[in-house]
């Protein structure tokens, strides 16, 4: 009996360890299936078009058209006088009246003062009387040469001395001119440096009595770096902003041909109308000089951005509608966006979304309408 259960337990264990060793070569058998290929019994798998591929990014674009741009030249400038004529008396003498106070505009010729004549009235009559007396000696020295009871020579002596006096009634009648000073040009009156009873100079000890300044037209001052020099010329018309936010035009009439040797640049003047004198010498001004017209889209700042290397430009939809990179250049800016060239004359540009896609990336196009105002 004891045998028989001692063979009993061997069988046992002997039919547990074939159990087990089934169980893990199932184990095995699955595990291995998986990298079998299909023709040896592995599973099928599934073929490319049931994989489904991610949707296309939509964007949002816009149709922009090149416009003619014209290429300014801005550069500070500052307002000059056309002219300024420092008044000087030319003859000595006592201010007898002063017709006009500081400020007042004068045409050329105008009265500004007069002089005491002094004894110049009396000197005028002694140079005429002077005058007179040479003739009637000419007269009869003419005649008695002619009949041969005087030389030629003494005909040329009296003639001399007529010739004499009568310079020295030209001089005292210009002496007396000179006691009336007048302004040399047309101009406002800046200053004026005399008053009643005050005595005036000429020569080395001269005064200056008096300041006209001619503001019409008046001139505006530039300077011009040496490479943007050759791009100007007499006669262009170009707009002048005030310091006081008034906005005038003007016309280039001079370019210097020597740069100054300190900033290496060169001088320009503009003309400006000004026959109510209300723009003022000094003043400082911003100046904006036509270049040349270019063909150029107005884009707002946003639309803009970078490709990896850094490069400045805006991403469009090309006809395979694919997005395409393209660089621009900036030659304007406004408050509102850029002028920009460098694209088409007519591109699709993408105006929102830009940053979510690559080049060459396809896209979904969502047309805006932007007939007016900034792309």
């Amino acid at each position: 009996m004891a045998r028989d259960e001692s063979g009993t337990m061997k069988f046992s264990h002997i039919l547990a360890v074939v159990f087990a060793m089934g169980a893990a070569a199932w184990v095995l058998s699955g595990n291995l299936g998986e990298d079998v290929p299909a023709a040896e019994g592995g599973a099928e798998p599934l073929p490319d078009t049931l994989v489904e591929a991610p949707p296309a990014t939509s964007v949002r674009v816009a149709t922009s058209v090149a416009t003619p741009h014209s290429l300014e030249l801005t550069l500070t400038g500052q307002t000059a006088a056309e002219r300024i004529v420092a008044l000087s008396a030319q003859t000595r003498g006592r201010v007898e009246t002063v017709e006009v106070r500081e400020g007042d505009f004068v045409d050329t010729g105008d009265l500004i003062a007069t002089l005491a004549p002094d004894d110049r009235m009396e000197r005028l009559e002694r140079a005429r009387s002077s005058v007179r007396l040479r003739e009637i000696e000419y007269e009869a020295a003419s005649r008695l040469a002619e009949s041969g009871w005087q030389s030629e020579a003494a005909e040329a002596e009296a003639l001399a001395q007529l010739d004499l006096a009568r310079s020295d009634l030209a001089a005292i009648r210009l002496d007396i001119e000179r006691t009336r000073i007048k302004a040399p040009i047309s101009g406002i009156l800046e200053e004026l440096d005399i008053e009643e009873g005050a005595v005036v100079h000429t020569g080395a000890a001269a005064d200056t009595i008096g300041r006209i300044v001619d503001l019409d037209p008046i001139t505006v001052v530039g300077f011009v770096s040496e490479t943007r020099v050759a791009s100007l010329e007499t006669g262009i018309r170009g707009m002048v902003t005030l310091a006081t936010g008034e906005t005038v035009t003007g016309v280039v009439r001079y370019i210097a041909r020597t740069a100054d040797e300190q900033t290496r640049t060169y001088r320009i003047e503009l003309d400006i109308p000004n026959p109510q004198h209300t723009i003022r010498a000094g003043m400082t001004t911003l100046v904006k000089l036509p270049l040349a017209t270019v063909p150029s889209h107005f884009l707002s700042p946003s639309i803009l951005s970078l490709d990896d290397s850094g490069t400045l430009g805006v991403k469009i939809i090309s006809e395979e509608m694919t997005v395409r990179f393209l660089p621009v250049t900036i030659i304007s800016a406004e408050a509102e966006g850029y002028h920009v060239a460098g694209l088409p004359e007519q591109v699709t540009l993408i105006t929102v979304g830009h940053e979510f896609v690559t080049d060459g990336e396809a896209v979904i196009p969502v047309h805006v309408d932007v007939s007016s105002g900034t792309l």
